[in-house]
């Protein structure tokens, strides 16, 4: 009884540690040192990409990835940029996506038996049995933050290889704009 309660906890100031880190990034805005991190990257040569893809992955419990991927594109060029950030992204998501499993996953479906809550149950019950498509069009449109998508298919009943499946194969497009936008960048200036 003591350790889901202490579960509980510790999911809801994961929850909200998450959601203040996202909201104080929305009001201070995207004023990112870019050439400060370029700089940063570089000084450290070969081991740039692995300590790229660390920061991508930690960094993105809290902010959009959005800065990432350009940055890796401005870093890195297209190919290498893309390669990184679908790692990155892979990562981030799967990290919070196990967090929230493990933490919240039964407390939300004990919720969810409430019969106000009917439909959204058996959505949740339907995304048992192939939930690739969903995963991959929630992951391809701008409908929420990546971290709320995170820890919703967390919490939900969606397999762990659905997920991972769907998560990769939504990643690539996203990935692929914006990475190449911080190609085209570094073309211009």
């Amino acid at each position: 009884m003591k350790w889901q309660k202490l579960q509980k906890v510790v999911f809801v100031v994961f929850l909200v540690l998450t959601i203040s880190l996202f909201l104080l990034f929305q009001i201070l805005g995207y004023d990112i040192d870019s050439e400060g991190i370029r700089q940063y990257l570089k000084d450290f040569g070969v081991w740039a990409p692995i300590v790229f893809i660390i920061l991508y992955t930690l960094g993105t419990f809290f902010i959009p990835a959005t800065p990432f991927m350009i940055a890796a594109g401005i870093l890195f060029g297209f190919k290498y940029g893309l390669i990184y950030t679908i790692i990155s992204g892979f990562f981030s998501s799967t990290i919070v996506f196990y967090i929230s499993r493990k933490l919240g996953k039964e407390w939300v479906e004990n919720i969810l038996e409430h019969r106000y809550l009917k439909h959204l149950n058996e959505y949740n019950k339907r995304l048992e049995t192939g939930a690739i498509l969903d995963i991959m069009i929630l992951r391809m449109t701008p409908i929420m933050t990546f971290n709320a998508l995170n820890v919703l298919m967390g919490v939900s009943r969606i397999t762990t290889r659905d997920y991972i499946v769907g998560t990769v194969l939504g990643l690539i497009p996203t990935n692929v704009l914006t990475v190449y936008l911080g190609t085209f960048v570094t073309k211009i200036f």
